[in-house]
Formats: C-alpha cells, sequence, structure tokens
C-alpha cells in the first residue's frame, strides 16, 4: 500500500483514484480482506492511459512495461501493463508448475495461442527460454472469431480455423515439436486434419490446453484415446490475473484440474455472486481475484469464470480453484469463448 499510494511511488492511476476514497488505503488496509474495500476498477482499463499505470518508484533503468490486452469478450479491450520484473516472476511461476510435471525432453514447443497484444504467446515463449528451448508461434486474432460467433458467421469461424490449422501443421511436419500448447477447440480442429494425431502422438510429449474450457470427460478423451502418447497438462490464465498457472501434477486423472495462484501476488477467492461470502470448500462459486506487485495492483477484481473452491496447497490467504467454466453473461453482455 506504500509504494502504490505513496506520492513519490504509486502510479498516477491510482494517487488519482485514491483521492476519491473515503478510506485512506496506507491506514486502513492491512489484510487480504480489507482489499474488498477497493471498487473493481477493470472497466476503467478499457480507457486510461496506460502510462498512467507505471509507479513512479520505478527508475528509468527499470525498462518498459510490456503492454497486455483482454480478448475483447465484453467490449472494448481492457489493458494491463507487466513490468519487467512482473513478466520475469510470472514466467519463473509458470515454468515452476510445468516442471512439476517431470522432466521435458528437448525439442521446439508450438503454442496456438494469441499473440501480441494477449500475452500468452509472451509467457509461453518466456517460459519455453527458461527451458532452454525455441518456441514458435502462430497469427492468432480471437477476437476476429469471437465477432464472427456473435453474427452468426460460423463459416467463416471454419475457414479462419482451418487457417490457424495450417499455420500449425506446416510447423509440426517441419519442426520437433516437444510441447504443444493450444485450445480445446483448436485441439478438436487438429484432430479433424488427416495425419497430425498419428503425428503428435509420435513427437509430442507434452500437450498444455488453456484459454477455453474443458470438461473432465473431455479432458479424458484427449489423453486415453486420442493423444494416449503425449501428457495433457491444463493452464489457467487471464489479462486480468497478470499471470498464468499450470495445473497440479498429483492430482487424479479422473478429476479436474486444480490450480493454485502465485500467492500472495495473485489471491484467489471463490465467492458467491450475490452476497460476495466465500462459498465452502468443494463447491462452485464465482472467481474473485487480487493481484498485488510492485508492477500492477489489481484488487477486488471479479473474474468471468465459476470454479469449485478448493484449499490452496501452500497459502493461507488465498484458495486454489478446480473445474473453471465461464459464466453466461458478464457485464451484461453473454460471454463468447470462441477459439481462445
Amino acid at each position: 500500500m506504500e509504494w502504490h499510494f505513496g506520492p513519490d511511488t504509486g502510479s498516477p492511476f491510482w494517487l488519482s483514484r485514491a483521492r476519491t476514497f473515503d478510506f485512506d488505503p496506507r491506514k486502513d488496509v492491512s489484510t487480504v480482506d480489507d482489499l474488498r474495500l477497493f471498487p473493481n476498477i477493470v472497466d476503467e482499463l478499457r480507457d486510461v492511459q496506460v502510462t498512467d499505470l507505471i509507479p513512479r518508484g520505478y527508475p528509468p533503468e527499470a525498462g518498459q512495461p510490456v503492454i497486455g490486452e483482454s480478448g475483447g469478450t465484453t467490449g472494448p479491450p481492457k489493458r494491463v501493463i507487466w513490468m519487467p520484473e512482473t513478466q520475469e516472476r510470472a514466467t519463473d511461476w509458470h515454468a515452476a508448475g510445468l516442471a512439476e510435471h517431470g522432466p521435458i525432453r528437448a525439442g521446439g514447443w508450438l503454442c496456438m495461442g494469441p499473440t501480441d497484444p494477449h500475452m500468452a504467446g509472451t509467457l509461453i515463449r518466456d517460459t519455453a527460454s527458461r527451458f532452454g528451448t525455441v518456441c514458435f508461434l502462430l497469427d492468432l486474432d480471437p477476437r476476429w472469431v469471437k465477432r464472427c460467433i456473435a453474427r452468426g458467421a460460423l463459416e467463416e469461424v471454419n475457414l479462419y480455423v482451418e487457417h490457424v490449422v495450417d499455420q500449425a501443421e506446416w510447423i509440426l511436419r517441419s519442426q520437433e515439436i516437444a510441447v504443444l500448447y493450444s485450445t480445446p477447440p483448436l485441439l478438436e480442429a487438429l484432430c479433424r486434419r488427416d495425419g497430425l494425431v498419428n503425428l503428435i502422438n509420435e513427437r509430442t510429449q507434452i500437450i498444455g490446453w488453456g484459454g477455453t474450457k474443458m470438461d473432465t470427460a473431455t479432458r479424458n478423451r484427449f489423453q486415453n484415446e486420442i493423444f494416449p502418447g503425449a501428457k495433457l497438462v491444463g493452464g489457467y490464465a487471464s489479462t486480468m490475473i497478470i499471470g498464468g498457472m499450470v495445473e497440479r501434477a498429483d492430482a487424479a486423472a479422473d478429476a479436474p484440474a486444480v490450480f493454485d495462484p502465485p500467492a500472495p501476488f495473485t489471491i484467489f477467492s471463490v465467492v458467491d455472486s450475490e452476497t460476495g461470502k466465500a462459498v465452502p470448500y468443494g463447491e462452485r462459486g464465482q472467481v474473485l481475484q487480487h493481484h498485488i506487485s510492485r508492477g500492477m495492483f489489481l484488487p477486488n477484481n471479479l473474474e468471468r469464470d465459476t470454479a469449485v473452491r478448493v484449499p490452496h496447497r501452500t497459502s493461507e490467504v488465498s484458495d486454489a480453484i478446480a473445474d473453471v467454466h465461464p459464466v453466461e453473461e458478464f457485464s451484461g453482455k453473454p460471454v463468447i469463448e470462441g477459439v481462445y
């Protein structure tokens, strides 16, 4: 609180916003529960000048931030910043989570996900570098797919998906790919392309999935019936989380994927969307998250996902989440997942 609301270190955005509060963050916020005092400001991130998000405490040599944008599911995209230290920490956490699933053999990585201004490709590429390998990225615009779905242009969606699969096939057939990151819809599309299932089973060690939901039955079908030669590993991330996490490595094969956020930097609570109170462990609620780091402060943000509340492996202040699903409507607009 001292960093983000001190006049010499706080960002112009938060210093200005603090003047509208009926509390003093530096005096009145000392626990995780106190973070609920803050308003949910994520919609303001659609219009704020991103330079106003940079804390004044960073010296010029700290470097410039990477600017991440949301997928525009509920309107104009929201923007956040990843300062270099934030990006470093997010990559460390993601790499450590993946390493829990066992040694990864040599070979390139392929990310069938959106690249800039979305952060998925950046995170996967940086994680690949932690393992000393290269990462191939594709041209993928999830916003265009969502627009096509919204206006019922399903043939255009199919053509665009084929375009994405073409790009992946060129890489899969010409390069040694040990790790393939994709989304459930794009995995389905890969399965429809002649010869790719066998190729992936023969060459790929890990299939990382995320971006859209995958229920346990679908996951088991992919793992046991379609890609028995590779290991499926789930991921959970969003622009507003400012990072991503890998599912627990010790979960039962037939159980939903469980995700532990990197507390205390990212803290999850699973709450009743009507009352805001935590639901009991084992019950479903909406995901409320706080991000607290020097690079970005984003408290009291109700995510557009529901999940089952699970005890965190290491944190007493954060929940873990399992069996994640998007809400049907968010901010008064229907949620369209598309291919990401």
